[in-house]
């Protein structure tokens, strides 16, 4: 049995995470770390997780890791996604931490947006593919620039390391930064774009990281439901949501109109909508991992209904209730003036 440390424990994938690791026989307790407030967890009637407020950053991380048999790395700040060089201090001091106190085992999370979207990309890729981050999306470099840092980490520590490669993640209680980025560079594209889409459910993803992590799995997992969504399907998805246009409009008039619609979309998401990187997912279902939910249902419960039908279907409901008031107006307008005219008579 392993005791695991989980920093990011309070994010969207960190609880799921932890509750999942707290449910594994192979797992003897957690220490879960968060710079906000944990709510403790308790599984089964067994008190498996002990919480810890601090930045990872302190020299209190020390305290928490000793003992650790491995470290699961979920840390992730809205607000530093573009920081390559504050992710890296991070990543650095839970290395050095976990290399101190003598772990041997690290999980990192990372994005299948590394792989890079090009024209010439396999579909699927698999894990031995290269790592070809787009230079224009900085979060696809700092990604990858984690994952290099944390090899050479294990290299020099003689450690193991695991590297999760999700695709885009998304549920019905959220989505991940990069599913709504991409949310807003599909919401009006040309009509020649049309790759195949990969969509992730975050259960399925905490459950891929609880499975490597209890089972002590190394090396690099792409993570993804089986197959993908092809341009027709994806458009009959899309359909109540998206904006399509005719090939004519060029780029230039697209990126016009889609900050128009949606905002500013984050520099070098264009070749992702444009260029296919979905991903293989056999090595991790090699592991006995197998996704709950297919691309489509984590697409549908990730997707709020759009604005405009929102407002349509509430539209309908108020002409409705007008209809029935004005209804009931007349009729009681016109009750009255049959009883006048009685009275008349």
């Amino acid at each position: 049995m392993s005791t695991v440390a989980v920093t990011g424990a309070a994010g969207s994938v960190g609880r799921r995470v932890t509750r999942l690791l707290a449910e594994r026989p192979e797992v003897k307790a957690i220490e879960a770390v968060d710079r906000v407030r944990l709510v403790p967890l308790q599984v089964g009637g067994e008190q498996k997780v002990t919480c810890h407020q601090l930045d990872v950053a302190s020299t209190a991380l020390l305290d928490v890791l000793d003992g650790c048999d491995s470290v699961v790395h979920l840390a992730d700040e809205p607000g530093r996604r573009s920081d390559a060089e504050q992710a890296d201090r991070i990543l650095h001091r839970v290395l050095a931490a976990a290399e101190q106190v003598g772990c041997q085992h690290m999980v990192l999370l990372s994005s299948a947006l590394v792989y890079g979207a090009r024209p010439d990309n396999p579909v699927p890729i698999t894990e031995a593919y290269p790592r070809r981050p787009l230079p224009e999306l900085g979060y696809a470099r700092t990604k990858a620039g984690l994952e290099q840092a944390a090899e050479r980490w294990a290299a020099g520590a003689g450690a193991e390391l695991a590297v999760l490669r999700p695709t885009t993640t998304l549920s019905e209680r959220g989505v991940s930064w990069i599913a709504g980025a991409l949310r807003a560079a599909t919401a009006l594209r040309p009509e020649q774009l049309d790759p195949p889409v990969q969509f992730l459910h975050h259960d399925d993803l905490a459950s891929a990281v609880a499975q490597v992590t209890a089972q002590r799995h190394i090396g690099v997992f792409n993570v993804a439901p089986d197959g993908w969504i092809g341009s027709e399907a994806f458009r009959t998805l899309q359909a109540e949501a998206e904006l399509r246009m005719p090939e004519p409009i060029n780029d230039a008039w697209v990126r016009v109109a889609r900050r128009l619609r949606s905002g500013a979309v984050e520099p070098g998401l264009d070749a992702y909508v444009a260029h296919p990187w979905v991903v293989a997912n056999d090595r991790l279902r090699a592991t006995g991992w197998e996704p709950m939910f297919t691309n489509e249902e984590a697409y549908v419960l990730g997707t709020p209904a759009p604005m405009w039908r929102t407002v349509v279907q509430r539209r309908r409901q108020e002409l409705l209730l007008g209809a029935t008031g004005t209804a009931a107006v007349a009729a009681v307008a016109t009750a009255g003036l049959v009883g006048r005219r009685f009275l008349r008579r």
